[in-house]
């Protein structure tokens, strides 16, 4: 049960957090370096493992990652989806479907696979090496659509691809984290048919879901929104419905075994075509005014730098190198074959080489069973942030440097 003491230090701690991550976010705004960069520097800075642990709140530290923050942070990431999911509705979808599920699952299986076969040269276990491929995997959708719109590019032909592409990696990429779990738990290489089972019924319940908040959501918002249209209280109605539909449909996503997130895109997309995106996208366009900068501080929140000292150097540089280009090779050349054009699909290529939530579990989860040390660990933790300040950086120069976008000031 959560109590006022509970609360209090949290919601301080989040403002600690926000504040300062929204700042910096402004200043690498100002220097064209993407905002995503500034939240993640000021979790490191103000994190329960830097100034936000050292300073006594409450008895207690001022920045702590307890499960009421860790709550807040699953919301936020539930939000940034909605948004995303409202800019792109389900006809786009069936425009780039093909493309999508072709540059999403290479985008998977060539990072998992480079991933597993280089960690083998170095002489790591089979186990160690699998866990390494599989945090190498999936690309965070929520910093690939938060970088897209920062620039202002998400309605773009490639746009659209990169955030469906990384919402299927993303599908798949939990697939196969279930199989590693499978594959922990036995002791043993799970069989390539448990493996294609385990992707396909998920690719599956994804679809189902997304028809679901296609068909069903708009006419279920719009009962509610209009059962009292002059009463003082249905003021925000739309908005409030619509924001109650992400959590439902992220909720059953949940349930299903996938990933929250991946229903709150969801529920976006089944809104995206209806009379009522415009309302909801500026109403929840103002709350990731906030959610966003939060999001991405709790991930640099997450990283002890002092740990560092722990890291194998060049492991970590051979690890980072192979998970930068191998989003390149997995998802932008498919790309590029696709589209028939070079910058397109190396910005594809580009946008996907972010690893965010997912990898941090997958990592987590290898150290938690005891199958990864500390200090593999401390090392596939630093690619994760390697990939954070790499990506953007990629992504905006590729539309700059053919004059698409100019530096914000």
């Amino acid at each position: 049960m959560v109590t006022e003491i509970d609360a209090i230090p949290t919601l301080v701690g989040i403002l600690v957090l926000v504040i300062p991550s929204m700042l910096l976010g402004r200043i690498c705004k100002h220097f064209g370096i993407s905002e995503i960069v500034g939240f993640v520097i000021g979790g490191i800075a103000l994190g329960p493992f830097a100034l936000g642990g050292m300073i006594p709140f409450f008895d207690r530290s001022l920045v702590e990652l307890s499960d009421l923050m860790l709550s807040f942070w699953q919301i936020s990431g539930i939000i940034i989806l909605f948004s995303a999911g409202l800019h792109f509705t389900f006809s786009s979808l069936k425009h780039v479907g093909i493309q999508a599920v072709i540059i999403g699952t290479a985008g998977v299986i060539v990072p998992l696979g480079l991933g597993y076969g280089i960690s083998i040269l170095f002489g790591i276990d089979w186990m160690v090496a699998m866990i390494i491929g599989a945090t190498l995997s999936a690309t965070s959708i929520t910093a690939a659509v938060t970088i897209l719109g920062e620039l202002g590019k998400e309605k773009t032909k490639e746009g659209n691809i990169l955030v469906n592409a990384a919402v299927l990696d993303d599908v798949i990429g939990l697939a196969i984290l279930s199989s590693i779990i499978s594959l922990i738990i036995a002791h043993s290489i799970p069989v390539i048919e448990t493996v294609l089972f385990e992707i396909s019924k998920s690719l599956i319940l994804w679809i189902i879901l997304l028809l679901g908040a296609v068909f069903l959501l708009p006419k279920i918002v719009h009962a509610v929104a209009v059962t009292r249209p002059t009463s003082l209280e249905s003021r925000g109605t739309k908005q409030a419905t619509a924001l109650g539909s992400a959590f439902g449909m992220a909720a059953i996503a949940s349930i299903i075994g996938l990933n929250p997130i991946v229903g709150a895109f969801a529920a976006g997309m089944g809104l995206a075509g209806s009379k009522l995106a415009r309302q909801v996208k500026e109403f929840v366009g103002e709350l990731q005014i906030i959610f966003a900068p939060f999001f991405f501080a709790i991930l640099g929140a997450n990283v002890d730098i002092l740990n560092i000292l722990d890291i194998d150097l060049v492991l970590f540089v051979v690890i980072l190198i192979i998970a930068v280009f191998s989003k390149i090779l997995g998802s932008g050349i498919p790309a590029i074959i696709l589209l028939k054009n070079k910058n397109k699909g190396l910005r594809i290529g580009c946008g996907m080489i972010v690893r965010g939530e997912i990898a941090f579990i997958t990592a987590g989860i290898g150290l938690s069973y005891g199958i990864i040390s500390d200090n593999i660990f401390s090392t596939l933790i630093f690619v994760i942030l390697g990939t954070i300040f790499i990506g953007p950086i990629l992504l905006r120069y590729s539309f700059k440097k053919n004059g698409e976008i100019q530096n914000s000031n």
